[in-house]
């Protein structure tokens, strides 16, 4: 009984003493492993710190030099976001070659990435694509004020994945290019000039002959109202309870809010002047007188 609890122990012994030997070994390995690995850890990161200023000097002579160049705003904006990208890529790959990464594996990453980051993020890649169009097709560009979606503002940016307009009330909307380049853009500013379509209403007891002579000397002396082509002030509707005059004159972009206040706040003068009154919204009601019924 002895002997068995001897050579049981003895065993037990021998298996712990393996077993720490096989430990030691494993760590003895890793530490040198780790120690072997300092060397390309330390040039990573100098690497690493390194590109990432070089790539800040990179992209501050680009814009110098797109500055100095007229190229288009927003084709610059376009490509400075682009080849940021790139040169991150880049510096990433060379990170991975200085940590002795072989060449083919990091290819095969890249690959593996390419397609689980397409399948993952396709919205963005079409964002990615309605970036191109837009930069080449040009339907806007930065400077001008558009009208997506139901929302107005002027183009801020275009980067790679998105469009930033602010809006007049100074907030920021960011739109994913994809979907500008897919959906209908209403762009004020292609052109310099902007017609403003304004309606009046008058009683049908004024003389519309005088209130269209009023509107037009004033626009006449108006220094926003463009002569040619000639403001256009004709009765264009008659409604239930007043005349519509309609009034489109042409201006330059820049100054349609001018005219546009300057043109009601006028006209409403020269017409309290004149004697030439506004319809306020009634109806006629007509009672008819019943019968009394025969017994």
């Amino acid at each position: 009984m002895l002997a068995l609890q001897a050579a049981t122990e003895g065993e037990l012994e021998e298996v712990i003493t393996e077993e720490a030997e096989h430990v030691s070994s494993v760590l003895t390995a890793l530490l040198d492993y780790v120690r072997g690995l300092l060397p390309s850890l330390g040039a990573a990161l100098l690497v690493l710190l390194i590109g990432m200023l070089l790539t800040r000097i990179v992209m501050k002579l680009i814009g110098h030099g797109f500055a100095k160049s007229n190229a288009d705003a927003t084709a610059v904006s376009f490509l400075q976001s682009l080849i940021s990208v790139a040169l991150y890529v880049l510096l990433g790959v060379i990170v991975l070659s200085v940590l002795h990464v072989p060449m083919t594996s990091i290819i095969t990453v890249i690959g593996t990435m390419g397609i689980a980051i397409g399948l993952a993020l396709k919205d963005s890649l079409s964002n990615v694509a309605g970036g191109f169009i837009l930069l080449f097709s040009k339907p806007l560009k930065i400077g001008d004020l558009v009208e997506f979606g139901g929302v107005t503002g002027t183009v801020e940016s275009i980067a790679i994945l998105q469009t930033k307009l602010l809006r007049p009330d100074g907030t920021t909307v960011f739109i994913p290019n994809g979907k500008i380049a897919d959906a209908m853009v209403l762009n004020y500013t292609e052109d310099p000039r902007r017609r403003l379509d304004v309606d009046f209403s008058i009683s049908y007891d004024a003389d519309a002959e005088k209130a269209k002579a009023i509107i037009q000397a004033i626009l006449q002396k108006h220094p926003h109202a463009s002569k040619e082509p000639q403001p256009l002030v004709r009765i264009g509707a008659l409604g239930d309870s007043a005349v519509v005059l309609h009034v489109r004159v042409w201006t330059v972009h820049a100054f349609y809010w001018d005219l546009y206040y300057d043109l009601h706040e006028q006209v409403k003068a020269a017409f309290d002047e004149q004697g030439i009154s506004f319809p306020y919204p009634q109806m006629d009601v007509h009672l008819k007188k019943e019968t009394a019924l025969p017994h």
